[in-house]
């Protein structure tokens, strides 16, 4: 193992902060660099934070980060029910970022000094052979082997990252892209919790292999490959790549502070397979991955899927409210404006009930006039009544009056007519009355009109 930071060339003071521990069962956060050790039963970590804020307050950030996963990995609190799953490590890894998260925020509340102050973290636990990474920011873990070369295995949560998943730069510009120093995620973000990411899966670690977490101070000034062949000039010697790593930031600009902390594998590891980088690699160019599965089966997402996921069920949520707003606006809003003018005007209701109903017997009067059954009992009154007037007719017409201008008949009929139109409900019982009304004495219908004809025809004929 071996670990060490640098101020670099350009700044004043020193933010970053660093933590290796080659054995948490022995209850001493330490080592010795280059020193060889046998893995305990509990593992070995490494830890890197960079702070940022200014003034010396990255500098308590990143150094509050280190003490919360110091606090965490003591041997006691490390329990087999932490140690039984894939699970229970990663969310034991990130619940200590996540309380990293609430300390330094704590400490910016009390210390309005310190506001604006935040960190990057990324934490790598080997245990049992396996390698756990969980970060928060844009510190980098790399798994170098010389079989298979250098390989970054987090990917950092950056504008410029987004950019690179969105297609719209390579990894390659996105290295000189003018905003590479801006992070979508730290430690103390006041507008968000800590949201930490781990690996997609564990790595199996192999023999030879260096695990290499840093700061964005080594891979913000080195590509991959340059760091590659650093490693590989110095691969058996970890105390004297630290310092050519650091050398060769420092060489390229040097404008940030410079952090690294090795482990290299020396025995007890598997054979290494390159073939094992290429789903990783095609998750950092943002050409997509398969995703890993939780304990229930459900898919473990990085946070920009979240925010897509997030995206794309808001706009659903905005198509579905459109959609109800748009049914009330056309269907609800007419059915309740009618229903409260019901309320508010009953009797205008019932009116317009009654006009309607007026309506449809005035209608189905006019088409039994045009086209008359011959069952019906309107009609044939309508033909008795008519035989009758026309016997009325006669009697006039032997007297030789032609003088009174309208027949029995035709009073009948327009007497009918007028009251089939004023009659609602009981027209057909009013129209019965009209014409079945009969004297049983002379058999001649009573209707005012006809009976003052019938009299005239006979005050002319005596």
């Amino acid at each position: 193992m071996a670990a060490k930071t640098d101020m670099g060339l350009v700044r004043s003071n020193n933010e970053d902060n660093f933590q290796a521990a080659a054995d948490l069962s022995s209850g001493r956060m330490g080592w010795v660099n280059n020193e060889v050790y046998s893995l305990g039963d509990k593992g070995a970590l490494l830890v890197v934070a960079d702070g940022m804020g200014g003034m010396n307050a990255g500098e308590v950030a990143s150094e509050l980060a280190i003490k919360t996963i110091r606090d965490w990995f003591r041997p006691e609190d490390i329990t087999p029910d932490v140690l039984k799953s894939r699970y229970s490590i990663e969310k034991f890894m990130n619940s200590a970022i996540v309380d990293a998260d609430r300390r330094i925020k704590e400490e910016a509340a009390v210390h309005p000094e310190s506001r604006g102050m935040g960190t990057t973290i990324v934490v790598a636990w080997i245990y049992e052979s396996k390698l756990y990474v969980s970060w928060c920011g844009d510190s980098r873990a790399y798994i170098y082997n010389p079989k298979a070369g250098l390989h970054q295995i987090t990917k950092d949560h950056s504008y410029v990252q987004t950019l690179v998943d969105k297609g719209t730069l390579t990894r390659d510009e996105a290295f000189d892209f003018p905003d590479s120093n801006i992070i979508t995620q730290s430690l103390c973000d006041a507008l968000a919790k800590a949201k930490p990411e781990s690996l997609m899966k564990p790595y199996e670690l192999c023999d030879g292999d260096i695990v290499l977490l840093c700061t964005d101070g080594l891979s913000g000034m080195l590509r991959d490959h340059e760091m590659e062949a650093v490693i590989r000039n110095n691969e058996h010697d970890m105390d004297g790549l630290t310092d050519a790593l650091i050398h060769a930031a420092c060489e390229a600009e040097g404008s940030d502070n410079i952090t690294v902390a090795l482990l290299q594998v020396l025995q007890g590891g598997q054979v290494c397979d390159p073939s094992v980088f290429e789903e990783t690699e095609k998750w950092l160019r943002g050409a997509g991955r398969t995703p890993a599965k939780n304990m229930d089966g459900g898919e473990i997402h990085t946070r920009h899927e979240h925010d897509d996921i997030w995206k794309y069920k808001f706009i659903a949520a905005v198509a579905v409210a459109i959609a109800v707003i748009v049914i009330f606006i056309t269907v609800g809003l007419p059915g309740i404006k009618a229903f409260i003018d019901k309320k508010k005007n009953p009797q205008t209701a019932v009116e317009q009930q009654d006009v309607h109903s007026r309506d449809m017997t005035v209608k189905d009067v006019k088409k039994e006039e045009e086209n008359p059954s011959p069952s019906s009992p309107s009609t044939a009154t309508e033909k008795k009544t008519e035989g009758e007037s026309a016997g009325t007719s006669n009697k006039v017409d032997q007297t030789g009056d032609t003088s009174s201008g309208t027949s029995a008949a035709d009073v009948v009929s327009i007497a009918l007519k007028k009251d089939q139109r004023d009659t609602l409900n009981t027209n057909k019982n009013k129209t019965g009355l009209i014409l079945h009304k009969e004297d049983s004495e002379n058999n001649s219908t009573e209707v005012t009109d006809v009976g003052s004809t019938k009299g005239d025809a006979d005050e002319e004929k005596k």
